[in-house]
């Protein structure tokens, strides 16, 4: 099937799930109702965009198609600095905060975070620094890990509960401040991964080819991770952590579209992504009824399809 044809298939399957999210069992205020479906909607819209632009643009970088932008540690520090902020200034400082301030702070944080330790290992690794960068951020993922659960057990339980839920990927209560706040960081990254598509498929060849092809690897890779921490965190402070999502969008895309050509890539991730969530979304609500959180499906699912990668590739190497 051609690339162009999976990309209408997939776009009728985001437009129809879109819709059977917003008209199922609307019931008798079905303004109000609708109304916080669009709010939600447009969240997953914006998020489905940045996880899968960040995600393709990282792969493409570290060439690697189980490594991800959740491996620098970024989620793990949102959900450390929730925790902080409840033990030291209560649940009820948390509560209060305005939705637009709390977005702000959480992306100044791990923006902050990925740039400081962009900048002391760029300037302290002149090899391999992208696998360097890696590991810092695997052993940085672990301790904020490690750090919020020993903060959560000095709370109360009803503390407890909040910061527990404060790291759980969610859609469910969606103001259009932070949505807007989003947007303004993430079409500028869409825009200019779009316009710079060529350069993507240059470094998808590998530092060597794209060096004698005439691009500043190096450079390139630079602006290229700042575009993907704005994009993940923006992702992030919006909606919640949502660790396995970047696996699973950009495997499902690879295996769909087996080019190297990014404005397909790049178009196909981002309509796979958000109709992930939709799905998601739509279990939550109509199947599940709140019983549960999105990331708990997208990490459920993703976990499976993890494991089946590595069995996977592991039959290969043998």
């Amino acid at each position: 099937m051609p690339h162009k044809t999976k990309l209408i298939v997939l776009t009728v399957l985001v437009l129809a799930t879109i819709a059977l999210y917003l008209g199922w069992n609307l019931g008798v205020a079905w303004q109000y109702a609708l109304n916080l479906r669009l709010k939600t909607v447009a969240a997953i819209i914006v998020a489905g965009v940045a996880v899968g632009v960040s995600t393709l643009v990282f792969h493409t970088i570290v060439n690697n198609r189980v490594v991800t932008p959740q491996a620098l540690g970024l989620d793990k520090l949102y959900e450390l600095s929730k925790t902080a902020i409840i033990y030291f200034f209560g649940a009820g400082t948390l509560l209060s905060l305005n939705f637009v301030t709390d977005y702000l702070i959480s992306l100044l944080l791990m923006v902050t975070f990925a740039l400081l330790l962009y900048r002391l290992i760029f300037q302290k690794v002149a090899q391999q620094n992208i696998y360097f960068l890696l590991l810092v951020g695997l052993i940085c993922s672990t301790l904020f890990d490690n750090m919020t659960t020993f903060f959560q057990v000095l709370l109360d339980p009803d503390e407890f509960q909040i910061a527990a839920y404060a790291g759980f990927a969610s859609f469910n209560v969606v103001k259009m401040e932070t949505v807007g706040l989003s947007l303004l960081t993430i079409v500028p990254i869409l825009f200019y991964s779009l316009k710079h598509y060529h350069k993507l498929d240059v470094m998808a060849l590998g530092r060597d080819h794209a060096l004698n092809l005439g691009l500043d690897y190096d450079m390139t890779s630079r602006l290229l991770l700042i575009l993907v921490v704005l994009a993940l965190a923006s992702a992030t402070a919006l909606a919640g952590p949502m660790m396995f999502l970047g696996l699973l969008v950009l495997n499902i895309t690879l295996e769909l579209f087996k080019t190297h050509q990014h404005h397909i890539l790049l178009l196909g991730i981002i309509l796979v992504s958000i109709l992930c969530l939709m799905l998601g979304q739509f279990m939550v609500l109509h199947v599940l009824n709140f019983k549960t959180t999105l990331s708990v499906i997208i990490n459920f699912v993703g976990g499976i399809y993890f494991f089946w990668i590595l069995l996977k590739e592991n039959k290969k190497w043998q």
